[in-house]
């Protein structure tokens, strides 16, 4: 809510919705502006205003963008896609509980209802043991490549032969999590998809122009450590979201492949985290589509 007032404040022309790519920078940067004010100072656009919050994903900017005054100065929205929020082992989050609880607030309805919601817990609340049961069931239903029947059984069998290979377990865990966080196909029953929908929706509504971007992933590391099988899958997803929101009129900026290993700073978990060169390079994608179709 401090986010969306702060948009009001400020009078926002243009809104960024995104999740810790935004802010998140490395240790060496001396340039640490998120890719928000990266994006805004190559526009030279000063009423840009940031909407960005950790581990956000679309239902949550959804109920941000709806929460902003139906009359208002903007007239663009730019709206980050990370293509790890699509599989279950976001969907399924510890965070989505707080996050949930957020959505709940947010909600256009009287205040005293949102709170009573709150209050009965009208949100979901895994235990650490129904979310484990949770996410198996839909790396079940994921997708991966023959021989595997599913991304569970790739996921299983990829610990088994890098283990017997003599790899440290952490690398180890990092080649399943690239599993677990990206191998999926895209569909329109996937939340995120319905989550997308509702924001174009919002947009036709509010009459303001739609942009979304798609996060690169550290696919040097990926194909390294999987191979390149996951990366195809990685690509696939993107261009079906690429096509089913261009086709639905969204500007749809798809910066997958754009940086190298070098730029992420995890190295024990696949996240969107950029070091100033990275956050430069991505920003500067954006802004350049942005600048090409005014």
């Amino acid at each position: 809510m401090e986010k969306v007032q702060r948009a009001v404040d400020e009078q926002a022309e243009i809104i960024y919705l995104g999740e810790s790519s935004d802010f998140s920078v490395a240790d060496a940067d001396t340039d640490r502006r998120s890719i928000c004010r990266m994006v805004a100072d190559e526009l030279g656009e000063p009423r840009m205003c940031d909407m960005a919050s950790a581990a956000t994903h679309a239902g949550v900017f959804y109920d941000m963008m709806n929460r902003l005054p139906k009359e208002s100065n903007i007239h663009t929205a730019v709206v980050t896609v990370n293509m790890r929020s699509f599989t279950a082992e976001w969907i399924y989050s510890k965070l989505e509980t707080p996050l949930r609880k957020q959505q709940l607030m947010l909600k256009r309805r009287p205040a005293l209802w949102n709170k009573a919601m709150l209050v009965f817990k009208a949100y979901p609340r895994w235990s650490e043991k129904e979310r484990d049961r949770l996410v198996v069931k839909h790396l079940r239903r994921q997708a991966a490549p023959p021989p595997y029947a599913n991304a569970r059984a790739w996921d299983v069998a990829m610990a088994d032969s890098l283990t017997t290979a003599g790899w440290p377990q952490d690398s180890v865990a990092m080649a399943c999590h690239y599993i677990k966080c990206f191998a999926t196909a895209m569909d329109e029953d996937n939340p995120r998809i319905r989550d997308l929908d509702r924001i174009v929706q919002l947009c036709r509504q509010r009459g303001w122009r739609l942009v979304m971007h798609i996060l690169p992933d550290n696919e040097e590391q990926m194909s390294r450590m999987v191979g390149q099988r996951l990366v195809q899958i990685l690509r696939d997803n993107g261009r079906y979201v690429q096509q089913r929101y261009e086709e639905m009129g969204a500007t749809v900026v798809n910066n997958q492949g754009l940086l190298p290993d070098s730029t992420f700073t995890e190295r024990n978990y696949p996240t969107e985290h950029y070091t100033q060169e990275g956050r430069l390079a991505v920003a500067k994608a954006i802004a350049a589509i942005m600048e090409s179709e005014k």
